[in-house]
């Protein structure tokens, strides 16, 4: 078998050995001491089974090479940091106990409120006169907001406020509902660099003044301090020479910063300087009867400088894990991250290597944000990360895996932060899904990464949902001037762009300003990728080869926008081809000609017996190896070669929601997806016959649709009976409208073997959700 041949074996099998290695490192401690760790336990205690330690800290601090630390389900308000480290013969592992719901927590409960009196308001105008007339007055006069005394951690980034157990959204002008992936903002009528005009900014001058502006155009998001205002306009001198505000640029901005602005229910404001916090409740009754919670940790688990060390099972929450630069062969395994990250301004990432242009501020979060996978041969796999302001995961470094995880609505800053974020080399990044991100899902840009990515494997992976506020980008998107020699594309999966991506600047891989020495291979795009699988960028551009890829629904599969390119070649793809007459292009099969799919309405596009795709290649190793037919075929399938996969592997168990046995108060009605479930309303109630967890499952995810006058209500999940245990609670987010659907997750709590399932809607006030079906997922690795 020759070298090629073993890379892309080596890949196709890579969860396979990952898998195995977690059964190993799990036996490499065999030999040391375990502890435990329990909710209810006491770090005075020994630490044994029947004398647990109450906190992981105590575990971290104890521990050596070869010890374990079995931890209760519970959750845990701390940061962990190891005081030793194992070796490559004596691992120090962190894991959840069998069956166990673990959460590191990095919020800390709000307590001890009050409602805002009419004495606290004039107190609160006589130092601050915004507040006169403003949507926070109002709200006060109607009995709505409350406060509490508290001190949130002033070094973190941005602050976050949870109730119960969903994000709350930050006071600001305008209301921008509660999906920070599709907010509603105001659209700017006329502007420049660093100023705009709209009639709808009605109030007196210098109101705005110290605000915090945000400001999106089709290209990035920039923050910046609102230095002047007055009617109809402001000016933020401090924005970056980057990119104007004027409409042709699609430029839409918030506001926020301004006490002033808590005016609409789910929203929360903090003043530093008096510690307090101000919040109005989705139902307008007091904080007390809810959980909240403010974001305290930014780090849960920071393993900086230990190597040898494993965390599995265990999940985070308001909170991210990570490595550094001198940590080796850590293992992040089964891991649930939910809100790894929150910040409010675009500041130039810390560790750019590179700036040459005004818009450094696009590097924003990129090393510091998501789980934070550096340092040399570490692994993150078997994971899921849900929501995070910048990117799901970022490895960086050399020889790193990220390996059969799926990643969820991330970036919704965005920025150039990503589902997941490649720099440095030799990494590999096999078997992942992406679905939901505000730029790309995958980003490799130079002010990071350097002018050299080399030794990279991207491979397998499932990526959609990809620009979601912004168009300049694509499910995977490199930039600029970069040299990827070396580096490899294949066999991915890229369909189905965004909100503002559809229609528009959607390509599967975009190679944006001159990247050369790409090699792009067997990669399928389909439903709305506008231009095609790949698009080319960029004055010069050289030494690049796209070879057997295929365009499932779009007529274009390689495109190019102006440039000078040269040492290109373009083979075995499937849809049409452009670019300049030097560019080698052979053997692809058109858009014109029906290549035959065996199933396109369920985007199978690997190829019927007819097919005139086959035989019309050349050979192009690897591209092309293990062909069947005389000649290797056009395309990302060999006809009689067992289909490959894209995409994380999980075992499900799918419901349709309209097919229920017993209910109240619901209804079953016909929508755009079919059938589907619908006058879901407060006290109602759906049951579920013997639905099969399987050996576990542990992560809920529902096809669910929500008019945005009615979102942030919620449903529980019980089993067994309507008054059962509850293994989850879903905070509904607004999808638009009942009928729009989008996937909505949650973890749950670990649960094995067939149960009854209740659906219940919590309170009394109509319009919870609309559902259309859901799942019960985890990843199909085997535990440690």
């Amino acid at each position: 078998m020759n070298q090629s041949r073993l890379r892309l074996a080596a890949l196709v099998s890579a969860t396979v050995l990952l898998s195995a290695g977690t059964a190993a490192a799990g036996a490499q401690t065999s030999h040391g001491r375990t502890y435990y760790v329990s909710s209810s336990g006491s770090d005075t205690h020994s630490g044994s089974a029947s004398a647990p330690f109450e906190h992981i800290q105590k575990c971290a601090a104890v521990m050596t090479a070869g010890d374990t630390c079995e931890i209760a389900s519970g959750t845990y308000h701390e940061s962990i940091t190891p005081a030793h480290q194992g070796t490559a013969q004596a691992r120090i592992t962190y894991r959840a106990a069998p069956g166990a719901s673990v959460t590191v927590d990095g919020t800390d409960p709000v307590t001890g409120w009050s409602k805002v009196t009419d004495d606290d308001l004039s107190r609160l105008k006589s130092h601050n006169t915004t507040i006169e007339g403003s949507a926070f007055a109002s709200a006060v006069g109607d009995g709505h907001v409350y406060q509490a005394t508290a001190t949130l951690n002033p070094e973190l980034p941005g602050n976050q406020v949870f109730v119960d157990g969903a994000m709350s959204i930050e006071a600001q002008w305008p209301y921008p509902g509660d999906n920070p992936l599709d907010p509603h903002w105001a659209t700017a009528e006329s502007g420049t660099q660093n100023s705009l005009s709209d009639t709808a900014l009605t109030q007196p001058e210098g109101f705005w003044k110290g605000a915090r502006l945000t400001a999106r155009n089709w290209f990035v998001t920039e923050t910046a301090k609102v230095t002047a205002s007055s009617v109809g306009s402001l000016t933020a001198d401090s924005l970056p020479n980057c990119i104007s505000l004027s409409p042709n640029q699609k430029t839409t901005y918030s506001l926020s910063g301004r006490l002033s602005l808590l005016g609409h229910s789910g929203e929360w404001f903090y003043d530093s300087g008096a510690h307090t916090l101000y919040a109005w409740t989705k139902d307008g009754d007091s904080p007390a009867e809810h959980t909240v919670e403010a974001k305290q940790r930014e780090v849960g688990f920071d393993l900086s400088g230990r190597s040898y060390t494993s965390l599995v099972g265990i999940g985070v929450r308001g909170t991210t894990i990570k490595t550094s630069a001198t940590s080796t062969h850590d293992v992040l395994d089964r891991i649930t991250a939910r809100y790894v990250s929150a910040y409010n301004d675009l500041d130039p990432d810390p560790n750019m290597v590179q700036n040459p242009d005004g818009c450094a501020m696009l590097t924003a979060g990129e090393s510091t944000s998501g789980i934070i996978l550096n340092g040399t041969a570490n692994s993150f796999r078997n994971s899921t990360v849900d929501w995070s302001a910048g990117n799901g995961v970022v490895v960086t470094g050399t020889d790193n895996t990220v390996s059969n995880n799926t990643i969820t609505n991330v970036d919704y800053l965005g920025s150039y932060a990503a589902g997941i974020n490649v720099i440095g080399s030799d990494h590999t990044i096999t078997h992942n899904t992406v679905a939901g991100a505000g730029r790309s899902d995958l980003n490799v840009d130079n002010k990071m990464t350097g002018q050299t990515f080399s030794g990279n494997h991207i491979s397998y992976n499932d990526f959609s949902g990809y620009n979601t506020l912004v168009t300049d980008g694509g499910a995977i998107y490199v930039c600029c001037k970069v040299d990827m020699a070396g580096s490899v594309l294949d066999h991915n999966l890229l369909h189905d762009p965004g909100l503002a991506g559809r229609g528009t600047l959607a390509p599967g891989i975009y190679l944006d300003n001159n990247v050369f020495n790409a090699t792009v291979h067997n990669n399928v795009a389909w439903n709305g990728t506008s231009y095609g699988v790949v698009l080319f960028n960029g004055d010069t551009s050289s030494g690049d080869k796209v070879y057997n890829n295929t365009s499932g629904t779009d007529s274009r599969a390689v495109s190019f926008f102006g440039g000078t390119y040269s040492d290109m070649e373009i083979a075995n793809n499937i849809g049409d081809t452009d670019g300049p007459a030097n560019v080698s292009q052979t053997h692809n099969l058109p858009y014109s000609t029906d290549p035959l799919f065996t199933d396109p309405l369920n985007h199978d596009y690997s190829l019927q017996a007819g097919s005139p795709a086959r035989s019309a290649g050349v050979v192009r190793p690897p591209a092309t190896d293990g062909y069947r037919d005389r000649h290797p075929d056009a395309g990302a399938y060999q006809y009689g070669v067992p289909k490959w996969v894209g995409g994380s592997t999980v075992e499900r168990t799918t419901v349709q929601a309209e097919r229920y046995s017993d209910s109240s108060g619901v209804a079953r009605h016909d929508a755009g997806t079919g059938s589907v479930l619908g006058d879901f309303d407060g006290g109602d109630w759906v049951k579920y016959t013997g639905v099969d967890f399987g050996n576990g499952r542990d992560w809920f995810t529902g096809s669910i649709g929500d008019d945005p006058s009615y979102s942030g209500r919620q449903f529980q999940i019980r089993v067994d009976s309507r008054t059962g245990p509850v293994i989850g609670t879903v905070t509904v987010l607004s999808t638009g409208g009942f009928d729009t659907y989008i996937p909505q997750s949650i973890p749950i709590t670990p649960t094995k073997g067939v149960h009854d399932i209740f659906l219940v809607a919590l309170g009394s006030s109509p319009g919870v959700a609309n559902l259309d079906s859901f799942s019960f997922t985890r990843p199909s690795a085997p535990d440690a």
